[in-house]
């Protein structure tokens, strides 16, 4: 009986053993004996170094200074051919290497001001921060940037849409409600800049 004969005929037993209807402790004995029987089947089996196969019957042969355990088949092709072509000659053929792209190429490849040109994209189409705004019309009016961010808060009050010479009105009554002292010129260029701003940020949000 060969080895796989043993483990077939082993298993069988162990699945009978599986079937009944109660196991005993004789049982589980009798499992533990079969399974170390499956094992040591299964340790006599030896793999061919040619072609790889699980076998019972492998010859240690040695053709032309090399040995190799092989398998009745291969043995024989082996002894027809005059040579043998073991596993390790096989591992050992060159494979074709793919060159990962340098990355001097790749740098190439990217313009030499591309992050430096998304940077300044970005930033010219960045919103103006409230803060920016104050400084600017601070820098451009005179105005106090205290006074500058009242007036701004009541031209983002404004619920309904005005024109700009209705909204100068409104400032400016409302400006003198909040006694907010400021010259009628610098006021009303105030109102433009702030009035402008707000515009683009509805726009934006749209």
């Amino acid at each position: 009986m060969t080895h796989l004969d043993t483990i077939e005929k082993a298993a069988e037993k162990l699945i009978a053993l599986c079937q009944k209807e109660k196991q005993t402790k004789i049982d589980k004995a009798k499992m533990l004996e079969i399974h170390s029987e499956i094992l040591e089947s299964i340790e006599n089996l030896a793999e061919c170094e040619l072609c790889g196969a699980i076998s019972e019957v492998i010859v240690t042969m040695t053709l032309a200074d090399v040995t190799a355990k092989l398998c009745k088949a291969c043995g024989v092709k082996s002894l027809e051919a005059g040579k043998i072509q073991s596993s390790k000659q096989r591992t050992s053929r060159k494979r074709t290497r793919r060159t990962p792209p340098s990355k001097t190429a790749s740098a190439k490849a990217k313009p030499k001001d591309g992050s430096s040109r998304s940077k300044r994209e970005v930033a010219a189409e960045a919103p103006e921060t409230p803060a920016m705004l104050h400084t600017r019309v601070e820098s451009e009016t005179g105005i106090k940037k205290t006074d500058i961010k009242r007036l701004h808060k009541i031209i983002q009050d404004i619920a309904a849409p005005m024109s700009q010479e209705h909204t100068l009105t409104y400032v400016q009554r409302e400006a003198e409600i909040a006694k907010i002292k400021v010259e009628a010129d610098a006021l009303e260029k105030a109102v433009t800049l702030l009035s402008d701003n707000r515009g683009s940020q509805t726009a934006s949000t749209v």
